[in-house]
């Protein structure tokens, strides 16, 4: 039997999204593949943009749904994942499609500093989101109490590529439903660096001292806002201004 059989993980699926066949797990957060293309367009035209060979950082990666269809198109994909029933899956769903070779899936929070603290998490559902680490604040910093406390390793950016002697990514996709400027502001050396072609990141545009900050770290870096979407389908009252803001490199 295999480990999903053993583990009675319910049933894979496969779905083709523009041309390309990727199999998934459904359990839990199946809804995310099968709607792929229709939650976030913007993201999938910007994915479609890379060349192959090149990096993409998945920062808050969730079950991959976006790490693999990167990977399907031959981009390298190093994905942080810190939930642990969420990194689960997403090495399951690497797995399952083959791209072990591709995909460097990594149980790790990155952040502002080197650290080992908790990830407080929302849910411990497959699939889940709205977890936080080093706090207990929601994404709009709002307490909340946790139903489970996960041990973690935080790492910024920065220190992460220096110590480990990693490449540049040439992109930067984060959703991490809190602490996006802390993670911005461990890697302000890093998205300096003329490599770093573009950043997608999930912010809520009513919240002008993040949306600032990190602005303001990104275009010192030479990455300046490009634009800021959301699919209005998929908002709900409590997530209407969370919008995926590109920022691109200018020479």
């Amino acid at each position: 039997m295999s480990l999903i059989e053993n583990l009675n993980l319910g049933e894979v699926k496969s779905i083709t999204v523009n041309q390309l066949l990727i199999h998934y797990l459904a359990k839990g957060s199946g809804w995310r593949f099968d709607t792929l293309l229709e939650k976030e367009p913007e993201t999938i035209a910007w994915i479609d943009s890379f060349q192959p060979g090149e990096i993409l950082w998945d920062i808050g990666a969730n079950v991959g749904i976006y790490t693999i269809y990167a990977a399907k198109k031959g981009v390298r994909v190093v994905a942080f994942e810190p939930h642990f029933a969420n990194y689960f899956q997403l090495c399951l769903n690497v797995m399952l499609n083959n791209l072990q070779d591709r995909v460097l899936p990594l149980c790790l929070a990155l952040t502002h500093k080197k650290s080992v603290d908790t990830i407080n998490l929302a849910s411990v559902d497959f699939g889940t989101s709205m977890s936080s680490f080093g706090s207990n604040l929601d994404f709009r910093g709002n307490p909340y109490q946790p139903v489970f406390r996960q041990g973690m390793v935080g790492y910024d950016i920065d220190s992460f590529i220096a110590d480990f002697n990693l490449p540049v990514p040439h992109y930067f996709k984060i959703d991490v439903d809190g602490i996006e400027l802390d993670i911005i502001q461990g890697g302000s050396r890093t998205f300096a660096n003329p490599a770093v072609k573009s950043v997608s990141i999930e912010l809520i545009d009513s919240d002008h001292e993040q949306v600032m900050g990190v602005t303001r770290i990104l275009n010192r870096g030479n990455l300046y806002f490009a634009h800021k979407k959301q699919n209005p389908v998929f908002a709900t009252p409590e997530t209407k201004d969370v919008m995926n803001f590109l920022y691109q490199r200018i020479a």
